[in-house]
């Protein structure tokens, strides 16, 4: 990969990812797509079926499977979460850019996201605990911090300029 995106649930990887593919030229690739394609099933069909942990092991399945591709990778919210993960991120030379999002602003953009199954089952206080939970393997994969909380365009200039790219 030459760019990955890490950050939790709503942080706009997707979004942001597309752009900077544009902008760039370069191949995107987005784990949740790359999961759900290979599984035929939504990730919603997934956890209920095989729950959390079986996502889970599918999500490292896809994750050391795309990450020498080149382009840039947008992966899933929980993906610094498991030690597999953040061992194939950190022995990955590309860029790992985590977007850095407000309890509040991910809960806004998600809570009525039907194809987000934990974003389902959370409050605001419950989602920013996860966030909390999560925080310290985000910020141990990251190169870079971007504040999320700002215009997509902001954000894609921020690492633009950061890696002298585009």
């Amino acid at each position: 990969m030459d760019l990955i995106l890490i950050g939790f649930m709503g942080s706009g990887k997707t979004t942001i990812s597309r752009r900077l593919g544009q902008r760039l030229g370069l191949p995107v690739t987005d784990l949740d797509q790359v999961i759900v394609t290979t599984a035929e099933q939504s990730i919603a069909t997934i956890f209920a079926e095989q729950g959390e942990a079986g996502f889970r092991r599918l999500e490292t399945q896809a994750l050391a499977q795309q990450i020498s591709q080149p382009g840039i990778l947008a992966t899933g919210g929980g993906v610094p979460t498991q030690a597999q993960n953040r061992s194939l991120l950190h022995r990955q030379p590309a860029p790992v850019v985590l977007l850095e999002i407000a309890p509040e602003t991910a809960y806004e953009r998600v809570k009525a996201d039907e194809q987000r199954p934990l974003a389902k089952q959370l409050d605001l206080a419950k989602l920013a605990a996860l966030k909390v939970a999560r925080q310290a393997n985000y910020q141990r994969c990251a190169d870079l911090i971007v504040d999320a909380n700002q215009s997509p365009d902001l954000i894609v200039d921020e690492i633009l300029t950061k890696y002298q790219l585009g």
